[in-house]
């Protein structure tokens, strides 16, 4: 059992949230019961979570993809109301880690992706963006076994534009919505670029500047830094921590 205040102390200082600025508010975005003795953790809010959180008591949803992003719809109604319904009347806290989450220096998606690929952490180049990391192989790793991989280790069916080397040394990394950060990747001596998702243009983008792009999904990109944050919470509090894996191809 935990207090919700204890946790809330806890995670917003592990997630160093207040060295972040971020377009969603981090920590706790709604207030349910004081104690907490079951945790459900997801990559995205949504009404699968909330009722799989009902089903097993959980005081507490922590999530990457909270509520109240900046320019939604401003009114509670249609499904947001049945989102808001569910938590206030089970008395649910709902927690969000956004940019934080990410960027972790131990935990972030980035880093964790880049671990279950055997490559070694380089820190970043000049210009490179805060929350992208750059891994180096020791050994170079033939494009399609990388893809293979990337599949094994995010447990997804990557899809990809292989324009570049066939041969791997270093890969650049931003896990979920990296298709507007191409421009930036072609700059960087990098062999490949693996990201959540992609736009019409990045097919061309990607021969034209002869780089190899993979795109595993937004969501499959992100559930290891949740899934690992549960993880430590369980280790460091006495309280029961599950995983919500709702399939999201996207």
């Amino acid at each position: 059992m935990v207090s919700r205040r204890e946790l809330e102390s806890w995670l917003n200082d592990y997630l160093q949230v207040d060295l972040i600025s971020d377009f969603i508010p981090n920590g706790l975005q709604i207030e349910g019961t004081d104690e907490i003795d079951t945790i459900i953790t997801a990559v995205s809010i949504n009404l699968e979570v909330i009722e799989a959180t009902v089903k097993e008591r959980a005081a507490a949803i922590i999530v990457h993809h909270g509520l109240f992003w900046k320019n939604d719809e401003p009114t509670i109604r249609g499904y947001r109301r049945k989102r808001f319904k569910l938590l206030l009347e089970h008395d649910i806290n709902l927690f969000n880690y956004h940019l934080p989450l990410d960027s972790h220096h131990e935990i972030g998606h980035n880093r964790l992706i880049l671990d279950g690929l055997g490559a070694e952490l380089r820190n970043a180049s000049e210009g490179e963006r805060a929350m992208g990391l750059r891994g180096i192989f020791k050994k170079p790793v033939a494009f399609t076994e990388l893809v293979e991989n990337v599949n094994r280790v995010l447990e997804t069916e990557a899809q990809y534009f292989h324009f570049g080397k066939d041969q791997i040394e270093s890969l650049f990394v931003i896990s979920g919505g990296g298709r507007n950060e191409l421009e930036q990747v072609t700059t960087m001596d990098v062999d490949a670029y693996l990201t959540g998702d992609a736009k019409e243009s990045t097919r061309y983008i990607a021969e034209e500047a002869g780089i190899n792009y993979i795109y595993a999904g937004h969501y499959n990109t992100e559930r290891l830094g949740i899934i690992e944050l549960g993880k430590r919470i369980e280790k460091k509090y006495d309280v029961k921590v599950q995983f919500v894996d709702v399939e999201n191809p996207l």
